[in-house]
């Protein structure tokens, strides 16, 4: 499947299956983690059949069940790296749902202790978000969204070209903390450029990177895109 298709397919997962990852699998998404980690210097990795990161009945806010694999995403407090940790891990779980995986984004429900312990990272670096993936009970089911007129607006009544539609369409079906969506786009009087506000509140930084890379599949290869 494409993108465009993997966006509108994936939903948020909780409870998955005992089928494992097959090595194929795996090896796709550790080259893809390994460029994205090249190119901006995140910490990402894919941690395979390990039952102890979300082991704790406890941590589980969404009742998470039988997750045994995930992407941790460990990051310093270098500038923007709340964003980066949304825009680059929004690539993987979108790769991991062409891939014909289920997937889920997960911020507090999981011991980041033993999620950086299992993928190795050294004593300074801090995992700040996972990626749950496998084979789901279900595939899950949408989640309740925000309009495109509650978080898209054009300044000085200029026409409305389709590729920003489309992209806030695609945003809205990205993966938010709380399903808040915060974030809102303004297109500028030059037709160009796009002010993105991640609003307030727990993660919205975060949020806001997902649904811009989520916001560029939408719009397209050729959208003549420039972010503010």
């Amino acid at each position: 499947m494409d993108l465009l298709e993997a966006m509108d397919r994936r939903h948020a997962v909780r409870a998955y299956t005992d089928e494992a990852i097959d090595a194929r699998t795996c090896d796709d998404l550790r080259a893809l983690i390994g460029r994205l980690n090249a190119a901006d210097g995140l910490g990402m990795r894919l941690v395979t059949d390990e039952p102890d990161a979300f082991g704790n009945a406890l941590l589980h806010y969404g009742m998470f069940r039988n997750v045994r694999n995930y992407v941790a995403i460990a990051a310093d407090q270098t500038k923007d790296w709340e964003r980066r940790c949304g825009y680059y891990g929004a690539q993987v779980l979108l790769r991991a749902a062409q891939l014909g995986l289920d997937t889920c984004w997960v911020a507090l429900s999981f011991s980041k202790h033993q999620a950086a312990r299992h993928a190795g990272f050294d004593a300074e670096d801090k995992v700040r978000f996972a990626i749950a993936v496998g084979h789901g009970v279900t595939h899950g089911r949408p989640s309740r969204s925000k309009t495109y007129g509650q978080v898209a607006s054009a300044e000085g009544g200029i026409a409305v070209p389709t590729w920003f539609e489309h992209g806030v369409e695609a945003a809205l079906l990205a993966p938010s903390a709380l399903n808040q969506q915060r974030f809102t786009f303004r297109l500028e009087a030059d037709g160009r450029t796009v002010a993105a506000d991640p609003g307030i509140g727990p993660y919205t930084r975060t949020d806001l990177g997902i649904a811009q890379y989520f916001f560029e599949v939408g719009a397209g290869a050729h959208a003549p895109l420039v972010w503010r």
